[in-house]
């Protein structure tokens, strides 16, 4: 540490101290005058006019230039320096380290403008004081998670073990307690063996030897020797408690009446309780509240729990609505601008829930400060981000009269399209003929395989269609009876009645992936039986598979 004298200059008889001798690890500590009445300055401080450099580098430059006739300053700074930099000059930097150093010490000369002293990049990044902490590798590390689960395992399985030993000897102590003390110290010792006192001269606990003033007493529990001081007592409640974690009544536990603890301040406390040490107590207790703890849990739980059912229901709906959207826009006619809406009135319903159960949340009274407090302010700000950027963010719904602008273009298109396709056929079925002719092989009768080959094409599709109702998951839709699906002689015109039936259900349901399914279904069997029809219609309808009358 360095103090300098008033600026006056140094008192008569007095030297100025070597300010190298001792040098502080962050600069140095210069003072305007004395210690008594000045401030004291902390960091690379010139000895002459106390500008504050930052860097080594920066004050040896500075000395250099400005105070160049200060020679025996100068080589003072540099022999304490040397050191430093000849260390960072051993490792050199690499590529990627030199420029983040060039980045740093740009921001430093950036920063420093007492003294206008411009420094290099070189000195900056031989300086290990300047490299960035990213750039610093990672020590020794040594992982102790072996050796504590090696110390706490067996540890845990000691106090499991002896507290299920406990309860077991407690579950026995209160079957067929007796209401008498003298029956029911009698019973207690047959359950569960005692030591005996006189192989105990000092209580356990508090090394008191025992004698007339003090007696001799056993806990219940495990049969071990204290004194009266040092005894507990454990209530019938909440030993029931502790054998029955269910919340059942004691009276109805066991079967039979049991003493209740008297609210009088004289009350005998040991007929009404077991007397226990303070080690089996402790044990017993641990097992009671962690019994509490998973059967009664605090209000903000059991609302967050509310939270994340409510968004886990609604958060497949949120991208079907996009796609029932998409679907509609693009003109096809699996769904419905009513499904949209519904969805929609459906999510909007959702977000009124997760508001009212985030203001519930944040109307809970925590203790100003508390974590609790910071958790349900937390867990309300969430619930706001969610409603807005996932729920509100979803587009508006489309107008009808565009909607069915954009399904009559497609309709056009699909007809424009089959036509093309209808023309196509009859060109291939009359080069058909024409080859059959020329070939001398013409007849009127076609493939025999073609009626069975339609037959099982239309039955398979169907229970194809069957299949998939049958196979949902979560849902199932009912078949009508035959007072309400209207039959006919066509198997196929049957089930494409009932697929209708389906897809309506999805729909009161707002089961949308099931009703694009069962949409592609329908779509096949009316797809199938217009085939039919077609080849029903001779020739001219397209080329015959099979043989007419």
């Amino acid at each position: 540490m360095w103090v300098l004298p008033p600026p006056d200059g140094p008192a008569e008889g007095q030297t100025m101290a070597n300010p190298f001798d001792e040098p502080s690890p962050g600069g140095f500590l210069l003072a305007g005058g004395t210690a008594s009445d000045t401030e004291i300055l902390e960091g690379f401080l010139c000895p002459i006019c106390k500008s504050d450099l930052r860097t080594p580098e920066r004050l040896t430059v500075h000395v250099e230039h400005e105070h160049s006739e200060e020679q025996d300053l100068l080589k003072s700074l540099k022999e304490i320096f040397q050191g430093i930099l000849s260390k960072g000059k051993k490792k050199g930097p690499s590529s990627q380290q030199q420029h983040q150093q060039q980045q740093h010490q740009q921001q430093a000369d950036s920063g420093c403008g007492e003294s206008g002293v411009a420094v290099g990049s070189a000195g900056a990044a031989n300086n290990p004081l300047l490299q960035s902490a990213a750039l610093q590798p990672v020590g020794c590390d040594c992982d102790h998670f072996g050796y504590f689960k090696a110390v706490r395992n067996p540890r845990l399985e000691r106090y499991a073990s002896e507290t299920n030993k406990l309860i077991i000897r407690l579950d026995k102590l209160l079957d067929g307690c007796p209401a008498e003390p003298d029956q029911k110290k009698r019973h207690e010792q047959s359950k569960v063996p005692w030591i005996d006192g006189k192989l105990v001269k000092l209580c356990p606990s508090c090394a008191k030897g025992f004698g007339i003033t003090r007696r001799q007493h056993h806990c219940r529990v495990c049969g071990s020797v204290m004194c009266d001081g040092c005894s507990l007592y454990l209530s019938f409640d909440d030993a029931y408690r502790i054998v029955q974690p269910n919340p059942v009544s004691p009276n109805d536990a066991m079967g039979h009446p049991q003493p209740r603890q008297q609210e009088q301040p004289n009350a005998d406390v040991e007929a009404n309780s077991f007397r226990v040490c303070e080690h089996c107590l402790h044990l017993l207790l641990n097992r009671m509240e962690m019994q509490d703890s998973r059967r009664d849990r605090p209000p903000i739980t059991r609302l967050y729990d509310r939270l994340r059912q409510e968004r886990a229901d609604i958060e497949p709906h949120i991208p079907m609505y996009q796609r029932i959207l998409d679907s509609l826009y693009e003109g096809d006619v699996i769904f419905r601008l009513s499904d949209a809406s519904a969805l929609r009135e459906r999510i909007g319903r959702s977000a009124e829930r997760l508001d009212s159960i985030s203001k519930a949340i944040l109307a809970l009274a925590f203790a100003t400060g508390s974590r609790e407090e910071a958790l349900k302010k937390a867990l309300r700000l969430a619930c706001i981000a969610y409603i807005k950027e996932r729920m509100l963010a979803i587009p508006p719904l489309p107008v009808e009269d565009e909607i069915k602008r954009i399904q009559q273009r497609k309709r056009q298109e699909t007809a424009r399209r089959l036509e093309r396709e209808r023309l196509l056929a009859l060109e291939a079925y009359e080069r058909y003929e024409l080859n059959q002719i020329a070939s001398g092989g013409a007849g009127a009768g076609g493939d025999p395989t073609a009626t069975g080959s339609s037959s099982t094409s239309s039955s398979s599709t169907a229970s194809t269609a069957e299949m998939t109702v049958a196979t949902m998951d979560n849902w199932s839709g009912t078949q009508r009876g035959p007072s309400a699906t209207v039959v006919t002689s066509d198997p196929l015109l049957d089930q494409i009645n009932i697929v209708r039936g389906y897809i309506r259900q999805a729909r009161e349901a707002h089961r949308f992936e099931e009703v694009a399914t069962l949409e592609r279904n329908l779509a096949e069997l009316t797809q199938e039986f217009y085939h039919r029809q077609r080849l029903d219609g001779g020739p001219e309808a397209g080329p015959p598979l099979q043989a007419g009358p």
